[in-house]
């Protein structure tokens, strides 16, 4: 990976978990296909963050 990657990575990783908590409360009180997906997607995303696959 390009070394600007590894310099954003820890901002992008501290932003995307109040997202993926955000997405989470939306689901659960308005459950729709779109928002699992979404859901899910920003899931795997931190996911692959956290193992250093992404």
């Amino acid at each position: 990976m390009q070394q600007w990657w590894w310099r954003i990575r820890p901002a992008v990783r501290s932003v995307l978990f109040p997202l993926i908590c955000i997405q989470f409360a939306r689901t659960l009180f308005f459950p729709n296909p779109f928002d699992v997906f979404v859901l899910f997607a920003l899931f795997l995303l931190y996911l692959g963050m956290l193992f250093g696959v992404v």
